[in-house]
């Protein structure tokens, strides 16, 4: 069950590409865009696993340099029935979380889940849908696995009605969540982009940095905020390698 549901935020801009050498045109201007976002901003580093590396990291992202590539999804689609998603779909209907009960159903890699508040609804991401086939756990023994992403979510509707409008408090709200197909399991996820006030920007996105993955989320929420997550084994989900406060 999806149990990491964090607050919600007012606009995305969610980051993807290639690596440098090759990378579209949007994602040149998104790296514009990060450098001088951050070019006059303070941040300091509210927690760390390893303090070298987060503080080079930092310096690293900020200049946006070759160390820095941004990873480019194999599909990307505006809504959840789009034929190019229908494959990968197909192969899991539903997955089951890593540690579930065996009588918990499972769930549509769309939805997200309040764990242990029974009235509150199940969300259905409806937009910028996203696959990724990458190495997330950084374990090549075991291959590739799927990362899935989808944002502007919403309550999900009755049987039979129309999915209701997107309001601002959910559109900067982005799930990528780690998925093995071989047996139709979800490997973990991280909720992004807690961006406040109209107009404020969220970046997030794969990247790979010293040939290691992770996900990164830029937000603004009480200042401006920077995560850097990776996925562990040992966690059986992504955890927080290096966090930044304004």
């Amino acid at each position: 069950m999806k149990y990491w549901i964090a607050s919600i935020g007012l606009f995305i801009l969610s980051v993807t590409g290639y690596a440098m050498a090759a990378e579209p045109a949007q994602t040149a201007q998104i790296r514009e865009q990060l450098v001088k976002r951050l070019a006059s901003i303070k941040m300091k580093l509210n927690l760390a696993v390893d303090e070298k590396f987060c503080r080079q990291f930092l310096e690293d992202f900020r200049r946006q340099n070759r160390h820095i590539e941004h990873v480019q999804p194999t599909i990307q689609a505006d809504r959840i029935a789009d034929p190019v998603l229908a494959s990968f779909l197909a192969k899991c209907p539903t997955v089951k979380w890593i540690g579930a009960d065996a009588d918990e159903p499972g769930y549509r890699l769309n939805t997200q889940e309040f764990r242990h508040q029974v009235l509150a609804p199940t969300l259905v991401g409806t937009a910028h849908f996203r696959l990724y086939h990458v190495d997330i756990d950084n374990n090549k023994v075991n291959g590739k696995e799927h990362v899935f992403y989808s944002d502007e979510f919403v309550p999900e509707p009755p049987p039979g009605e129309e999915l209701p409008p997107v309001d601002e408090l959910s559109k900067t709200m982005g799930d990528y969540t780690a998925v093995s197909i071989e047996n139709c399991a979800a490997l973990g996820g991280v909720v992004v982009g807690n961006g406040s006030g109209v107009g404020v920007a969220a970046y997030n996105g794969i990247i790979r940095y010293h040939g290691r993955l992770y996900i990164y989320d830029l937000y603004t929420i009480g200042g401006l905020k920077l995560n850097l997550q990776e996925y562990t084994t040992r966690r059986k989900n992504f955890v927080v390698t290096c966090r930044y406060w304004q």
